[in-house]
């Protein structure tokens, strides 16, 4: 039981870790790279960081990554935003797409951000605390661009949390799993249709990807709940990914781990997880391979060999322990702990 408790630990550690980067509620949008830009806190270190923290609550869990990264770090803002005159025009609030869009009266495809709610009404139910009014007294007392903005460090970099779908995809491949360990194939087109999921496989599946979730009474159907639950986004449903790691988030994982890693385990001739010793093999009778195997078990789901305490601590805190019981369960184990590693989870 405490093995499982540290297991769940490291989660929760990796959650309050992955929260902290984001500050919180009423002092929000802090990144990593947020002691580049101005301590070790989210304290704005100028008045445009002041902006892009204000505003972050309501536009970054669009604009923290992808093609429009605006709020990845307040570089980015600068570069992509504060100085791009298609969004702000020094002086001009009015004519400001950036103010037309919290209003929702910009042109084109999209005017209103964030779209399904006015920020009007963010700022009313307290969600970001930057009122429209000082946006716009920003952009009129905005000074103008530096000779040269600051340029990308090659040096730095950005830790996010993976995606709800980037965990799905990669844990399947590295734990040797497919689709058909997962949903009935007894209907020889069944690839084509929506996927009957079999029941006690704790299975994610995002509710926007083809051909979805059979909706029958013998399929499981809290397949998208568990995605959503994960941090999973829903185009059809205008639902945003969720770039924090919460409670919902590690619990799910923490699930999904147990269930999948029994899953990789008890699979015949998975060489994914036992690559170098079968379930005979133990720590008293084969302990060369048992150690191992969990080296090259570590390698594959962390992407770096252990150190040597690293190694030493996973095999006599979770290995020894739970082969006590079964070799079976300590191979699950040691499995599952690796998924919860801060390194797994991460990108």
């Amino acid at each position: 039981m405490s093995t499982l408790r540290s297991m769940l630990g490291a989660a929760v550690l990796t959650a309050l870790a992955l929260t902290a980067v984001a500050c919180s509620e009423k002092n929000p949008g802090g990144t990593d790279d947020t002691k580049a830009d101005g301590g070790g806190n989210c304290a704005p270190s100028s008045r445009n960081d002041e902006i892009r923290l204000g505003l972050a609550p309501a536009c970054e869990g669009c604009h923290l990554i992808g093609n429009k990264p605006f709020f990845a770090s307040l570089t980015a803002f600068e570069n992509g935003l504060v100085y791009d005159e298609r969004y702000v025009k020094r002086g001009d609030p009015e004519n400001s797409m950036l103010i037309q869009m919290l209003k929702g009266t910009a042109p084109g495809s999209y005017p209103q951000m964030p779209p399904g709610q006015p920020y009007s009404e963010l700022v009313t139910n307290g969600r970001v605390t930057l009122t429209t009014e000082q946006v716009e007294a920003w952009i009129r007392d905005l000074p103008p661009a530096p000779e040269r903005l600051e340029a990308p460090d090659p040096e730095a970099f950005h830790v996010r949390r993976l995606s709800a779908e980037e965990m799905v995809v990669s844990l399947m491949e590295q734990l040797g799993l497919t689709l058909e360990d997962f949903v009935s194939t007894s209907d020889p087109n069944w690839r084509n249709k929506a996927y009957v999921v079999n029941g006690g496989k704790l299975f994610l599946w995002p509710g926007d990807w083809a051909p979805g979730i059979s909706g029958e009474y013998v399929s499981d159907s809290r397949s998208v709940e568990r995605f959503d639950a994960l941090g999973g986004g829903n185009s059809l449903l205008y639902r945003k990914r969720d770039v924090s790691f919460g409670p919902s988030a590690a619990q799910t994982l923490v699930q999904m781990s147990q269930a999948w890693c029994v899953r990789a385990v008890d699979k015949k001739n998975n060489k994914a997880v036992l690559r170098y010793v079968t379930l005979a093999d133990t720590s008293s009778n084969n302990p060369d391979a048992v150690r191992k195997n969990m080296r090259a078990l570590y390698l594959r789901m962390l992407g770096q060999p252990p150190s040597d305490a690293e190694a030493k601590e996973l095999y006599e805190r979770v290995y020894v322990p739970l082969e006590a019981q079964s070799t079976r369960l300590a191979w699950i184990g040691v499995c599952a702990s690796l998924i919860r590693h801060p390194l797994w989870i991460t990108y």
